[in-house]
């Protein structure tokens, strides 16, 4: 049983949860801008604790848990196949334990004007309370979270910014290009081939001119006014991911594809515009998107690497492929040496 210390805050100061892709296998969104590459700079050592707010269901509240607690709920909340070998499956939960560890240690307290650490939607990391208790997969997880206790991935002395989504589509993006701000060196494009027969999903998604236009017009980034008459793709990256969209109608906007995404499902669910590698078609009437993939397209790729771990690869193996140059390192809790290198998964 998780042992959750419960701390009152005031509803008010909860932040919400940003616009992001929820699927069976889910993504984060854009990291922090703020924190600064420091070149040199020792390992950061893992909290002991996480408090963590902005709970579904419980506003207000702040649960304080143990980090390894933490990382446990967050991997059954964001990998939940529906089909995997155990093998396989515990080797993803190797890959997800990592990532999630990463991120709390990368983003201690994100929500600080909040009054805790990390809250539980797609702005942070998905996590709901109630899975490891009725989880079908919790003992393969559990030997996950075990096996790599304390391990996180470093880039340049530092922990790295651990983004992730739940299907590329064959080729992830830079997260400069998607998000703008500071380049990573380690989230990087690089092309997605599968192993084994596997395949990146693809999608389509047909909406009337009328509803289109109204679900932009929700928002001040995206409104077009009382006409919507094209829609121009204006610039896309090496893989093929849209980065910046034209919306030409009453009022003419040049938006970033992802902020198109995110209006556009927050108006019409997360299952309509999946991602930003599409085609646009206008139909009479109405636009039809052909697309590939779900999520933001940044980092690690969950259909990706559930595909490389049932073809037997291992863990470190599946990080350095969606993280490249980064290294898997040791940094707590107190009981393991801070930045001996993991000899299991190196």
């Amino acid at each position: 049983m998780i042992r959750l210390r419960r701390i009152r805050a005031k509803p008010r100061r909860v932040a919400a949860a940003c616009i992001g892709a929820v699927a069976v296998l889910a993504g984060a969104c854009a990291p922090p801008r703020t924190a600064p590459i420091l070149p040199g700079a020792a390992p950061s050592v893992l909290p002991a604790t996480v408090r963590v707010g902005g709970i579904e269901g419980h506003p207000g509240e702040i649960r304080e848990m143990p980090i390894e607690e933490y990382v446990l709920a967050s991997i059954l909340t964001e990998v939940a196949p529906a089909r995997a070998e155990p093998a396989a499956l515990e080797r993803l939960f190797e890959v997800q334990a990592i990532v999630a560890r990463t991120y709390a240690a990368a983003n201690p307290g994100r929500h600080a004007a909040q009054g805790y650490d990390l809250c539980t939607s797609t702005h942070c990391q998905l996590v709901d309370f109630r899975r490891p208790a009725t989880s079908s997969w919790r003992a393969e997880a559990e030997r996950a979270v075990a096996r790599t206790s304390g391990l996180i991935l470093v880039y340049d002395g530092r922990p790295a910014q651990t983004v992730f989504h739940a299907d590329c589509g064959g080729h992830t993006s830079a997260a400069a290009a998607v998000w703008g701000g500071t380049p990573r060196p380690y989230l990087r494009g690089v092309r997605d081939d599968l192993p084994g027969g596997a395949r990146h999903q693809t999608w389509r998604f047909d909406v009337a001119a009328d509803e289109l236009r109204a679900a932009l017009d929700h928002d001040a980034r995206t409104a077009v006014g009382a006409r919507l008459s094209t829609i121009e793709v204006a610039e896309r990256d090496r893989g093929g991911r849209i980065l910046l969209l034209r919306l030409r109608g009453s009022r003419d906007v040049t938006i970033r594809a992802e902020d198109f995404r995110a209006v556009v499902s927050q108006a019409l669910g997360a299952h309509s515009i999946r991602s930003t590698w599409f085609d646009i078609h206008r139909r009479p009437g109405g636009y039809v998107f052909d697309g590939r993939g779900f999520g933001h397209g940044v980092g690690l790729c969950q259909a990706g690497a559930l595909a490389r771990a049932a073809a037997g690869r291992s863990p470190s193996s599946i990080l350095a492929f969606y993280y490249p140059d980064t290294r898997v390192l040791a940094a707590g809790p107190a009981s393991v040496r801070p930045g001996h290198v993991a000899g299991r998964l190196e």
